[in-house]
């Protein structure tokens, strides 16, 4: 995978992590631990999305690779294809998880 593909997949699953209120290690922003494995279900979700991103992004990049340097028409066009729905992909998941996040808040204020 190409070095932009990697730092976005990585930016991606920080975000992802970011927007679940808990750092690197898994301890809670707010203090405390969230959950025995320490993130809970939230952070669980978006190391899976990441993994899969990175996945999605190392299929589009063999895609391309595999093109070569003389593309014909019909391998432009899958190319596209393939790249728009990575892209929807990402987007998809970050809005999941925006949404879960901001529903996890609620929830927590009406405790």
């Amino acid at each position: 995978m190409s070095d932009i593909n990697v730092q976005y997949a990585q930016l991606s699953q920080q975000n992802m992590v970011d927007s679940a209120g808990v750092d690197e290690s898994g301890n809670s922003k707010r203090g405390g631990r969230s959950g025995a494995g320490g993130g809970g279900w939230l952070v669980a979700f978006a190391t899976a999305m990441g993994t899969l991103i990175e996945k999605a992004g190392n299929a589009l990049m063999d895609k391309a690779e595999a093109i070569g340097d003389k593309p014909t028409a019909a391998d432009s066009t899958e190319l596209t294809v393939q790249s728009q729905m990575y892209s929807m992909f990402i987007n998809a998941v970050s809005t999941a998880l925006k949404t879960m996040g901001e529903a996890q808040g609620a929830m927590a204020k009406r405790n």
